[in-house]
């Protein structure tokens, strides 16, 4: 029979499980009390640097149809800047909806499955696209200089950054009348608001309104232009 005291040496370290799930509890706690969207975000993001040891982590979201801005930065930092490499990153993300990484010494971005394994290599950012239905609301990038990327828990980057992209869901279409939608529906006379709101939202950028609500870009020129061609006439 074994000994109370040989067996007690081999539980779990319950003090390692909480501390590795605290952080989920503040996630929680923030989705609970969130009342002003950017705030939340902003808080979110500071839970993901305690969470990763990093220092730089933004939401990058469209500022035009082929330039996007730090629109959120856990450094304070509002309405930043990328570098073209990123840039030309995010244009590629927001079709393709995959992660990409960037090195130090190459410009091009790289395809990443995170099922796959860890980071490896000398990176300079990791680019999760924030995904509702298929859709790429946003893209997290993560500032790796100067980290191990191998260390990078991707699980909680990823949990958090979905987190991130309900919250601009509901900013972009707060009722969800269209985002949830079948993927054809018959032109409404009321949607031309809707479309104007969701583009207003998406900073003219009609590739990505026309995901948020649940149409293909041809879908939603055909509904503009008919829905316009009808107010005209009115």
């Amino acid at each position: 029979m074994y000994k109370i005291a040989d067996i007690q040496e081999y539980r779990k370290d319950s003090s390692a499980e909480s501390q590795g799930s605290s952080w989920i509890s503040d996630v929680a706690s923030v989705l609970e009390n969130r009342y002003h969207d950017d705030e939340a975000i902003q808080q979110l993001l500071m839970l993901a640097t305690q969470s990763t040891g990093l220092s730089n982590i933004s939401v990058a979201v469209p500022d035009s149809p082929s330039r996007f801005k730090a629109q959120y930065c856990s450094t304070g930092i509002s309405n930043g800047v990328y570098s073209f490499a990123v840039q030309h990153a995010l244009c590629r993300q927001f079709e393709s909806r995959e992660w990409l990484t960037i090195s130090e010494n190459n410009e091009r971005p790289e395809p990443f499955d995170p099922k796959m394994g860890n980071l490896a290599g000398p990176l300079r950012c990791l680019l999760v696209p924030l995904t509702i239905r298929q859709s790429v609301m946003a893209v997290m990038v993560v500032d790796l200089r100067g980290h191990d990327a191998a260390s990078l828990n991707l699980a909680e980057i990823r949990f958090i950054g979905a987190q991130i992209a309900t919250i601009l869901a509901t900013q972009v279409v707060p009722n969800f009348k269209t985002l949830y939608a079948r993927p054809y529906q018959r032109v409404q006379e009321n949607e031309l608001g809707d479309i104007h709101a969701a583009i207003d939202k998406c900073n003219g950028n009609k590739t990505m309104a026309a995901k948020v609500l649940g149409l293909t870009p041809r879908q939603l020129r055909y509904r503009l232009s008919k829905l316009s061609e009808e107010a005209a006439e009115a």
